[in-house]
């Protein structure tokens, strides 16, 4: 008998998408709103404007397979990024020092700004599409320009880093239908990495990089007691009101990121201090110079005469009860942040 070998084939092919009655796809326009080192009045409720616009239209096509669509408006929905929580007033908090508000233009006989979120906003327009044709193009210009606005929930020092952040996304309709929106996104407002300063500044230790080195350590054992490096700290604070003589409340914070077993402590990484390789069961805790609680990302009162000050922190390292830490160099960073009241 004599047995063959097979090598069996599929071809996978791939097809349109089929379109809903009412759908509108475009290709998605993203828009990075550069804040660059721009400055910001320090003040609780100051508010501070970027605009963005492409000065023209975009193309787009609305379908309609399944019945003409005559004389109707095109319907718009934008949706807010998960975790950016509404404050009232159209405002959604940012951080603990900023909010903001993301206001879209639509177009058609609207030609009004709008503030996201929303969800059925009408262009007021007359749009149409035919059956027999299946489909019409348009030129849209609802979401190519529109205006974020950036309001200072608390006074801030040194500046406040904004992290890359996708902020808004906004989809179309051509008329009323019981589908809803597709999810082909028309419009997408990104906020691009960057800082917003201040005149206030706290500059701590000279502007030295704190650099802590915990030597060799046991893979296992580490409870955040043992190995504890203490590391004091001094900071002078000026620019703004502080060189106004006026008497401050100064609060600081070890900003970081957090390991995966505890919102408390600092995580560490194996490949360098902007490294991704992150080590899943090794953390850094701190404390205050007295040994009470110091957790990761909170704010602490400290004691000034006049606009000189002192701090410090116990930094330990730390793994979950049993866990085995496998051998090689680690790393850990974080930022010294300041707030004043």
């Amino acid at each position: 008998m004599i047995l063959r070998t097979g090598v069996l084939g599929i071809m996978f092919l791939s097809m349109p998408a089929l379109a809903i009655n009412g759908e509108v796809r475009a290709a998605t326009k993203t828009y990075d709103i550069e804040l660059k080192k721009e400055d910001i009045v320090n003040e609780v409720g100051a508010r501070k404007e970027f605009k963005w616009d492409l000065n023209g239209t975009y193309p787009g096509t609305a379908f309609c397979p399944d019945r003409d669509i005559i004389d109707q408006p095109i319907y718009y929905k934008a949706v807010m990024s998960a975790g950016l929580p509404s404050v009232g007033g159209g405002f959604v908090k940012l951080n603990e020092f900023l909010d903001l508000k993301v206001d879209i233009w639509i177009e058609g006989d609207r030609r009004a700004y709008v503030t996201a979120p929303f969800t059925e906003e009408s262009n007021l327009g007359r749009f149409t599409c035919y059956k027999r044709k299946g489909s019409a193009d348009f030129g849209f210009r609802s979401g190519s320009k529109g205006i974020v606005t950036f309001r200072v929930r608390k006074p801030i020092i040194n500046g406040v880093q904004i992290d890359d952040h996708e902020i808004v996304e906004m989809f179309g309709r051509l008329g009323r239908t019981d589908s809803g929106f597709n999810n082909e996104v028309m419009s997408r407002i990104v906020i691009k990495s960057s800082v917003l300063y201040v005149p206030e500044k706290c500059t701590i230790n000279g502007g030295q990089t704190i650099e802590v080195e915990f030597g060799d350590l046991p893979g296992s054992g580490l409870d955040g007691n043992n190995f504890e490096k203490t590391v004091p700290l001094n900071f002078v604070c000026s620019g703004g009101v502080f060189d106004k003589g006026s008497s401050l409340k100064i609060n600081l914070a070890i900003s970081g990121k957090p390991t995966s077993f505890s919102q408390s402590y600092l995580r560490t990484t194996r490949d360098g201090y902007k490294g991704g390789d992150v080590i899943k069961d090794l953390g850094i805790k701190f404390k205050q110079l007295d040994g009470s609680t110091l957790n990761l990302n909170d704010w602490y009162p400290v004691s000034m005469q006049g606009n000189i000050g002192d701090w410090g922190f116990i930094a330990a390292p730390i793994s979950p009860a049993g866990a085995e830490v496998a051998a090689g160099d680690f790393y850990a960073t974080g930022t010294i942040v300041a707030s004043f009241q």
